[in-house]
């Protein structure tokens, strides 16, 4: 059988109740043979979404890590290329051409794509998406954990997309909430454990607890332009300071904790 996009390539979703999402990202993927989700155990309409589409396999498993999930997930995939999207990311037409295209003869082992994100389902300006590996050779990539998130380890060179992928996430501002301080949490652990590595300039932003809220709200207003872009810019530009008042907050708690925690036996000994 010849190999085409749709036969030697798989779309891998991992899901946990993304009701609000998930049907408009599987709108876009009815041209592929094979699209596996794996669900950490969904209690929303989420598993019913998925088996409405008869080229969407559905498997299980507790979460515990993103690189863990997403490379047991790898595992489940038998085609040679693996398109990794979240949820929330909705397909283009035009990327969905440069993706067969590509198959079809690929120069890479590995495809960044950009993204472009929409509020309301409508597009800014401009936003702090970076470009991300969605399109690999499942021989030669696999995850790993990086604080809140995970990264792709890339065994070849890299190309890039022309085209890009939507960000549309319209779950409610209570999960997003949830979702951003469980986020914090893990990323704040990150930046308070002791490294020999350089810190890139974000961090040492981050680590001041002050700057980086200011920074951001004047740099998504002004510098990506979203101050034209009515209330879906300020309602980005309000996500994003509070991503990092979360993560400040956060990193507050836990230097302050971990101090009391190294002062305690010496108060202990004082008393003895």
């Amino acid at each position: 059988m010849e190999l085409t996009a749709s036969t030697s390539l798989t779309a891998l979703i991992l899901t946990k109740n993304e009701e609000p999402n998930l049907a408009r990202v599987l709108d876009k993927l009815t041209w592929l043979e094979r699209v596996v989700i794996l669900d950490s155990y969904s209690t929303d309409t989420t598993l019913e979404i998925a088996a409405s589409y008869p080229n969407v396999e559905v498997y299980q498993r507790g979460f515990d890590t993103h690189g863990n999930q997403w490379n047991y997930g790898l595992s489940l995939l038998k085609s040679k290329w693996a398109l990794t999207l979240d949820a929330d990311y909705v397909l283009t037409d035009e990327f969905i051409a440069e993706t067969k295209s590509i198959i079809a003869d690929p120069k890479y082992v590995a495809y960044l794509t950009t993204f472009k994100f929409l509020v309301f389902g409508q597009k800014l300006l401009g936003d702090n998406t970076t470009p991300r590996p969605v399109l690999f050779d499942l021989a030669k990539c696999n995850y790993f954990d990086d604080g809140h998130t995970q990264r792709l380890a890339i065994n070849g060179e890299s190309g890039n997309y022309k085209s890009y992928i939507l960000h549309d996430d319209r779950k409610s501002l209570s999960r997003w909430l949830s979702n951003q301080d469980g986020y914090a949490i893990k990323e704040s652990k990150k930046l308070i454990a002791p490294t020999t590595e350089k810190l890139p300039l974000s961090a040492k932003l981050r680590k001041t607890k002050v700057l980086a809220p200011f920074l951001v709200f004047f740099h998504c207003l002004f510098v990506k332009r979203l101050i034209f872009n009515g209330w879906v810019g300020w309602h980005y530009t309000l996500q994003r300071t509070m991503v990092e008042i979360i993560l400040a907050l956060r990193l507050i708690e836990d230097e302050k904790l971990s101090k009391l925690v190294e002062e305690q036996p010496k108060k202990v000994l004082q008393n003895q």
